[in-house]
Formats: C-alpha cells, structure tokens, sequence
C-alpha cells in the first residue's frame, strides 16, 4: 500500500503550537509520511528564527519558503503574497502532497492555499469559519475556506458559519479548540 504524502505548512509559533500534536501524530503514523513546510515567522531573526525549535522538536523540515515583508502595508502584503505562492507552487511540484494542511488566515497561509488549489492538491484547514470584524484575516480565512475541502473547526457556530460559505456538512468536523491539546 502506498503511503499518503501529507504536507503541514507553519508561518508562525503560535499557529506551530497548535498544530504540534497534529504533526506529532502524522509523522508517527506508519502508513503516513509527513511532509513540513516552513515559512513566515519561523524564518525571521525578528522572531527568533523559531524553525530550529522545529527541528529541535524533533520534525524533519523538508522545505524552507521565506516570504519578505519590508513594511505591513498591503503592497508589501500583496508583494509577499505574490511571492509566496511561486514558492510554494514550486515546493508542492516537487513534494507532490496528496494533501495540504493549514490553519488560519495569514498573507504566507493564504498563498498556500492559492497554490495547492490551483495544483489541484486537497487541502484541510483548521479553524476556519471564525470571525474577525473589519480585518482583512476574515476575507483571508473565507478564502481559504471556499478553496479546502475539509474543514475542521473549534465550535458549532463557526462549523454553522463554514456550512452557511456552502460548504457540504460531510466535510466540515467540529473538532474543538486545537490549544486545549497543550493543557
């Protein structure tokens, strides 16, 4: 039986924090391979280069994207974006995933999900149908909703919200907050 190839892309700590049993557990799985891409905050000095706690966690990181911002203006935004999504196109063609795993709504998670969707790669995203009023990270994580098709969310209201996007109620699982994993 062939192994399923599953790719887990992390931009930020707190984001990587939520994710870390997920990955824990992809990567112990045997009939699994676990794929892990880095990009965003994890990369920058800034921020403390937080890929080598990756590492130090004990997880293979099999691709590095850095996505410069210069300035938090939404050119620079737009910029990044644009950048991270050749990146990524590159990095998913090589990996070749059967399928792509993100949370959130972040510029550098956003062009992931531009880029597998238009490769045709399935992606499942974590905690979409949340709410952010009058922030661009609620068009982001909408985006990012209608391009996935599985959806796992931390409550009812936003599996009700994912559902409402027109997303079909098979694929969307209320699975709670990922945090209480860390308690």
């Amino acid at each position: 039986m062939k192994k399923r190839k599953i790719c887990v892309v992390t931009g930020s700590r707190s984001e990587y924090g939520l994710l870390y049993w997920l990955i824990k557990k992809i990567k112990n799985d045997k009939k699994i391979i676990l794929q892990l891409v880095v990009t965003g905050m994890h990369l920058s000095n800034r921020y403390g280069n937080t890929y080598k706690d990756i590492s130090n966690d004990g997880f293979q990181i099999n691709k590095k994207i850095p996505i410069p911002l210069f300035k938090d203006s939404p050119l620079s935004i737009i910029k990044a974006t644009s950048v991270g999504m050749t990146y990524f196109s590159k990095s998913f063609l090589k990996l070749k995933p059967d399928i792509v795993v993100i949370l959130g709504d972040r510029y550098e998670i956003f062009s992931s999900a531009i880029a597998a969707s238009f490769l045709n790669i399935p992606i499942a995203h974590f905690h979409g149908g949340e709410s952010t009023e009058g922030a661009i990270d609620e068009v982001i994580r909408h985006s990012i909703t209608k391009m996935s098709q599985l959806h796992f969310v931390s409550t009812n209201e936003y599996r009700n919200r994912v559902i409402q996007l027109g997303e079909n109620p098979k694929n969307v699982f209320l699975v709670g907050a990922m945090g209480i994993d860390n308690i």
